[in-house]
């Protein structure tokens, strides 16, 4: 199987104010012995020198990832932090952030940021992995795009890696120890390339498309990646440009839609469709 050539350096962000991510670093500060340098750098190097061999870095937070310093040189940012949801269900969650729309909860309207799909991919599945492993029943899926930050109007490459949904859950050391191993074992092997396609349709959770991302389903007998999701509740909203920019803002290239059948109604499913085939995107239903 083919790596993905844009795979070089990660980054993580981090908050020691937000309860999960602090857990996570606590994790990859002990179980992985990532250096701390001072509370907002940490570093890992497999040679124990920084400047000498293939670093993994950490930084602190910053409010809209604008001011992360050039000389980080990363390709990709993980941000490691909490996933919040009214009935606190327990979860590890990624997905990318950006907006279809209005911007509800930070960063710009109607702006997506650049997916990669394929290292999204490989990070849930690392997940899932440690879950069993570690005999953690948790639910573990993608979420659809949702709030900010949208920086440099969304050209970076951003995905969240989450634990959920309440403080019981951010504080678990069973969960900071499985997604700690997901992001660093994400970062030190480049993410294999499959396939992708948008996801449209459903809720929030995604489902339907989270089983194609953990290898449950196949798509005509292969896996696949799914990149951007565009939600039931963002469609009577957007436009054809919104799904243009869905393809143009991904490191894979986009094979088509995929189009949750149930997870529209009548007149959505001939808003998307009719936009589709304008735009002379295929789609397929599932």
């Amino acid at each position: 199987m083919k790596l993905n050539k844009e795979d070089k350096k990660g980054l993580v962000l981090f908050s020691l104010q937000n309860d999960a991510s602090a857990n996570i670093m606590n994790h990859l500060h002990k179980d992985w012995k990532w250096q701390k340098e001072d509370e907002a750098n940490y570093f890992f190097s497999a040679c124990g020198d920084k400047d000498g061999c293939t670093v993994f870095l950490a930084k602190g937070e910053d409010e809209e990832i604008i001011k992360i310093e050039p000389r980080e040189n990363a390709d990709y940012y993980l941000y490691a932090s909490t996933h919040k949801s009214e009935k606190e269900m327990p979860a590890l969650t990624a997905h990318f952030p950006g907006n279809w729309a209005s911007a509800d909860f930070g960063g710009q309207t109607s702006t997506l940021n650049i997916a990669f799909a394929c290292k999204l991919k490989q990070i849930l599945k690392f997940m899932k992995e440690g879950a069993d492993e570690n005999g953690l029943n948790w639910q573990i899926n993608m979420e659809v795009d949702h709030h900010g930050p949208t920086p440099q109007n969304g050209k970076k490459k951003l995905i969240f890696v989450e634990i959920g949904s309440g403080e019981k859950e951010w504080k678990n050391e069973v969960a900071g120890k499985i997604v700690a191993a997901a992001i660093m074992k994400s970062l030190a092997r480049k993410a294999p390339v499959y396939d992708t396609y948008l996801g449209i349709g459903g809720g929030h959770y995604t489902p339907k498309f989270s089983e194609y991302v953990l290898g449950k389903k196949l798509l005509d007998g292969k896996e696949i990646a799914i990149s951007h999701i565009l939600p039931k509740h963002r469609v009577d909203e957007i436009d054809s440009k919104m799904l243009l920019q869905a393809m143009q803002k991904s490191v894979e290239p986009i094979k088509g839609a995929l189009i949750d059948h149930k997870g529209l109604n009548k007149e959505q499913r001939e808003k998307i469709i009719g936009m589709l085939e304008k735009e002379k995107i295929e789609y397929k239903k599932v």
